[in-house]
């Protein structure tokens, strides 16, 4: 017997018997209770839809892709499961059990425990086997360049921060896809694949690496690795929710606790993009030593210095490949907008030092000091207007 739920991005989603088996387990439910975009509604308030209805939606797409192309019910399980191993804050917490727990969150043999994974064995699910699909390892329209995730994820981030980037025709695309080996894009698909790029390109500067996002959760990554060094088990995270997190830094970090809970944060003292700096060489650096460094020049508490140096997002969708008259070939050579948006990717990345309003003045220029980042715009404009 099926059961309906009525989602704000896909309207009525269907749920068979088995799905319902492994929705109701404990340890999917606790997925409800993490933030699907962290602390994006200190921001857009409207953010604070969860990893439940986002993995929820990513079945929906697949069950939708399955009808099409026939492959089974296993893939459908991996789409259901691939966030389940999300602790709070969703990628707040990414960094602190890659860091303390050697674990990534697409690793769900790791919290695939109790109920769920009682149900799984009930229902004939190998658990390394939807591993390897959430992973990438067993290629699938669940983890790939264009895939479930993107298609559902763009759409409902952009539905509840009320911006207005996400839109894209996700039933264009999803009509235009099929799988021979890996996603490949009909040609018809094309145009829909170009506006779920675009839509990538302007969401992740404006929601996704928004500063005062990125700043919220470097101050909640920094809190947590003090209490982790202090001796709190990093694995504990995997079986805790956003309520959790906070109340463990009620306890353990009050000063952080109530910044965030009261939006209390820090402010951007330096915020700059590559061509300020050596990029190469401050993708080398190391952000706690850069922040003792900072501090230290700056005659502030190391607590009150925050170096964020986050990852340069690559445009991985752009090498989805396209059924052409002439052969599969990458999007990025079909699509001359395409490749242009990949050039254009990294221009979104920025170097941000945060602190204390007390502090912006003097920790800014010790960062700039310490980056060479007067330097380095000095060097261009003499290039630009030679003496």
């Amino acid at each position: 017997m099926e059961k309906s739920i009525q989602d704000t991005i896909h309207g009525v989603i269907k749920l068979e018997d088995w799905m319902v088996e492994i929705v109701d387990t404990p340890q999917f439910q606790r997925l409800r209770r993490i933030n699907q975009l962290g602390f994006a509604n200190l921001v857009y308030p409207g953010a604070n839809h969860t990893r439940f209805e986002h993995s929820l939606g990513v079945m929906h797409v697949t069950k939708l892709l399955q009808e099409r192309m026939g492959f089974d019910d296993v893939v459908v399980a991996a789409a259901l499961l691939h966030d389940v191993g999300h602790a709070p804050f969703s990628h707040g917490s990414e960094r602190l059990l890659e860091k303390y727990a050697s674990y990534n969150h697409e690793t769900i043999s790791k919290v695939v425990r109790g109920e769920l994974k009682d149900a799984l064995k009930n229902l004939g699910f190998r658990i390394s086997e939807i591993e390897a699909i959430v992973t990438g390892k067993r290629r699938s329209v669940v983890n790939g360049e264009i895939d479930a995730d993107r298609m559902d994820y763009l759409v409902r981030d952009s539905h509840y921060t009320g911006v207005a980037y996400g839109v894209f025709d996700i039933y264009r695309l999803i009509d235009k896809i099929k799988f021979d080996g890996a996603v490949v894009i009909e040609q018809g698909g094309v145009k829909a694949a170009e506006s779920l790029l675009i839509s990538r390109f302007l969401m992740y500067p404006t929601v996704y690496f928004h500063h005062v996002c990125r700043i919220a959760r470097k101050m909640y990554e920094r809190a947590m690795e003090r209490i982790i060094e202090a001796g709190f088990e990093a694995e504990n995270l995997l079986e805790m929710d956003d309520v959790d997190a906070m109340m463990l830094l009620k306890e353990k970090e009050r000063e952080t606790y109530d910044r965030l809970n009261n939006r209390r944060l820090f402010k951007r003292a330096i915020y700059v993009s590559r061509r300020s700096l050596d990029f190469r060489e401050v993708m080398r650096t190391s952000e706690r030593r850069a922040e003792r460094e900072v501090a230290e020049m700056a005659g502030v508490d190391e607590r009150y210095v925050i170096v964020d140096i986050p990852p340069v997002e690559e445009m991985r969708e752009s090498g989805v490949m396209v059924d052409t008259e002439s052969g599969l070939k990458p999007l990025e050579e079909v699509s001359p907008l395409v490749k242009a948006l990949k050039d254009a990717a990294v221009e979104n990345w920025r170097l941000g030092v945060y602190t204390d309003r007390r502090f912006v003045d003097k920790v800014g220029k010790a960062a700039a000091d310490y980056f060479g980042i007067e330097k380095v715009v000095q060097k261009s404009l003499d290039e630009i207007f030679p003496q």
